[in-house]
């Protein structure tokens, strides 16, 4: 189905006893989207949540306290816990693993502070290593000022005159200056250090040398980095050992404490409670059977309305406040791994069509179209498998999704429609390299299949400029038929036939018009034939375009006007699928003129010949290899860019309102917990 999946409100009422077993039922069928309860509704107050969720949510707390201090997030956590032992062991569990992980991570923190403090207690001491003064004389004087610090110069002379009582101490390389100055001339002697960029270092206290210091705080140090490592290894062992448990905990805790806190969403009184939900109605028989069995006349399903698309938004009761309708698609396998496009912009309306499976069809052939070569395509078809067996996230999926199904096309258009890799025609071309000129054999044009003469290649990217620009242009006019075809038909069903034709149907006409006017055209300026004003291209186009603006000016005004320069920017936006491809033919082309005319220019290839500077022969293969993996990142971002941007700028503006509710019912999603062995949720 290309609508989403058709909607019913339901009101799910009863005593308020039984409100945790009608959650654990909801929860289980995975059919309910709940709208949360308005304070609106006389009688009801909001529900309280369960018992069960305040010593969930304290544990909770705990455990991702726990996961914090073992670094959880930054490793991979694979395996499985059952719910039952996950139960039975928790708060033994995180008890021990408290006082464990505590006292390591405690034990770590104090040794990493001491470290710290110990390099930058070593780093002063290297500052004044190479003055011959012991530690202790730095301080506990009464009438003297001692300042110790960085300068950019020495300022021995400068003192002289300033502060006649001092005595100026320099270290190796004149940047660290100690001066010892009686008290009255401190400020004095500080003016003049300023003026030679001083800046304060303190002295660490302590006695004799600064050498021997050093030599004890290195070994302090080394002591400390051995027991860090233990603390550390201790930390990876306890991660290592309970890994799984704690994310499987904590997976099992949240499942409860969303459950706990589901009534939370829903309207009580005293003794009873009220919930409204969207069921799908083909589910609906299964959710009332499942609630009459299962909570034995506590609770009543009762069905408000089937949302009809037209209404779904209150068009069927003006004034009326009438509650989002969530939009649940319906996608086969291959179309669900492009969905994520598709909410990227935002999920459609409940009565719009989902454009998933066009987005399906069309984004990866327009990529194919624009890589065009199957040494490009199979890359893109290796790393797009792989990327959908290894990656995870939905931003990496997509991306080898495009990968993958753009990749196949790549291939398809790259061996029937161009006849080329990597930038290389498989047969000779008149004038330009090909593989059949630099392998020496004879490759065909065209493949004879069971009687029919299959061409290898119809087209030169650079050679066949007009038709592959031509040609860009038809499939621009036939996506934006598409376009408006959808959306006269979203129209329809929202607003009636009326507005349809009005604000769709309109601009069909004047599309379709002007790809009369344009076939008309290409006879009388390209093909030279004479121009007879009678052609029933030209009268249709005339006639469509006419009508078409002024049923579209009826509709919407002068803005019907001022968008058709519009219409023609979109369907000229098209002729990038031809830009690209010849950019990326340009790029090809010159890494392989450049690569081969140096090897060419060595004989490398000729049988027999001196292999002369082999240096030359690996600086060529490099230019090769490195060129053609340039252009194969520049293929995927703009193939893949651009393809993106004629789907959600010129295509969907034809059509697609977007803005709508993504269904979420109550769920359970499982990843570390199961139920029972060998099952899971």
């Amino acid at each position: 189905m290309l609508l989403p999946k058709q909607m019913t409100r339901v009101l799910v009422v009863g005593s308020r006893d039984a409100l945790k077993d009608t959650i654990e039922v909801l929860y289980q069928l995975e059919s309910a989207h709940l709208i949360d309860f308005s304070s609106e509704e006389e009688g009801f107050g909001l529900g309280a949540p369960l018992p069960s969720s305040s010593d969930a949510s304290q544990k909770l707390l705990k455990l991702r306290s726990l996961e914090k201090d073992l670094a959880l997030e930054a490793v991979e956590v694979k395996g499985q816990v059952e719910v039952a032992k996950i139960e039975e062991e928790i708060a033994t569990t995180i008890i021990e693993l408290e006082a464990e992980i505590t006292g390591a991570t405690e034990s770590k923190n104090v040794i990493q502070a001491r470290i710290s403090e110990l390099e930058a207690e070593r780093v002063l001491l290297q500052n004044i290593q190479g003055i011959p003064l012991d530690l202790e004389l730095y301080h506990g004087y009464d009438s003297l000022r001692v300042f110790t610090g960085k300068v950019r110069d020495n300022p021995s002379e400068a003192l002289v005159a300033a502060a006649p009582q001092h005595e100026v101490f320099l270290a190796e390389g004149g940047t660290f200056v100690a001066v010892f100055v009686a008290k009255d001339m401190a400020e004095e002697a500080h003016k003049v250090l300023l003026q030679y960029g001083f800046t304060e270092v303190p002295i660490p206290s302590g006695k004799g040398s600064p050498k021997g210091q050093m030599d004890r705080t290195d070994e302090e140090l080394a002591t400390l980095r051995g027991s860090l490592e233990e603390a550390v290894k201790k930390l990876e062992e306890l991660r290592a050992k309970h890994a799984t448990f704690v994310k499987a905990a904590d997976e099992h805790l949240s499942i409860i404490v969303e459950k706990a806190e589901t009534p939370l969403r829903v309207g009580t009184t005293d003794h009873t409670f009220a919930m409204d939900a969207w069921v799908p109605t083909q589910d609906l028989p299964q959710v009332e059977k499942a609630i009459t069995d299962g909570l034995g006349g506590k609770v009543h399903l009762e069905p408000l309305r089937t949302m009809p698309r037209r209404e779904a938004h209150g068009h069927g009761h003006e004034g009326a406040r009438e509650e989002e309708v969530p939009s649940k698609l319906e996608n086969g396998r291959t179309a669900k791994k492009f969905e994520f496009l598709t909410y990227l912009l935002s999920p459609p309306k409940y009565q719009e069509i989902d454009p998933t499976i066009t987005m399906m069809i069309t984004l990866p052939i327009f990529f194919g179209l624009m890589v065009g070569d199957i040494g490009y395509g199979i890359p893109f078809i290796i790393l797009g498998a792989l990327g959908l067996r290894k990656c995870t996230s939905n931003e990496w999926r997509i991306i080898a999704t495009l990968l993958f199904f753009g990749g196949t096309w790549a291939t398809i258009f790259g061996v029937f429609l161009y006849g080329e890799a990597l930038g290389l025609h498989f047969a000779a071309q008149p004038h330009d390299m090909s593989w059949a000129s630099l392998l020496g054999v004879d490759l065909p044009h065209e493949l004879s299949l069971g009687g029919f003469e299959i061409p290898l290649g119809i087209y030169s990217k650079l050679h066949n400029v007009q038709e592959i620009l031509y040609i860009s242009i038809w499939i621009g006019i036939v996506h934006l038929f598409i376009g408006y075809c959808i959306g006269f038909y979203n129209k329809s069903i929202r607003y009636g036939i009326k507005h349809a034709i009005v604000e769709r149907l309109s601009w069909l006409m004047i599309l379709v018009g002007g790809a009369l006017l344009l076939l008309f055209m290409v006879d009388i300026m390209i093909r030279g034939m004479a121009a007879e004003m009678t052609d029933w291209r030209l009268l249709a186009a005339i006639v469509l375009l006419i009508v078409g603006t002024v049923v579209a000016y009826k509709g919407e005004g002068m803005g019907a006007i001022l968008e058709l320069p519009g219409l023609m920017g979109n369907i000229i936006s098209y002729t990038r699928l031809a830009a690209i491809g010849m950019s990326k033919a340009g790029l090809a082309l010159a890494f392989n003129t450049i690569a081969f005319e140096v090897i060419f220019a060595h004989d490398y290839l000729v049988p027999g010949s001196n292999n002369g500077d082999i240096v030359m022969l690996i600086v060529a293969l490099v230019i090769f290899a490195v060129g053609h993996l340039v252009v194969f990142v520049l293929a995927v971002l703009s193939a893949g860019l651009h393809s993106l941007r004629l789907h959600y700028v010129e295509f969907f503006m034809k059509f697609y309102e977007g803005g709508g509710v993504e269904f979420k019912p109550l769920k359970v999603i499982r990843k570390y917990t199961i139920e029972k062995t060998g099952t899971g949720e």
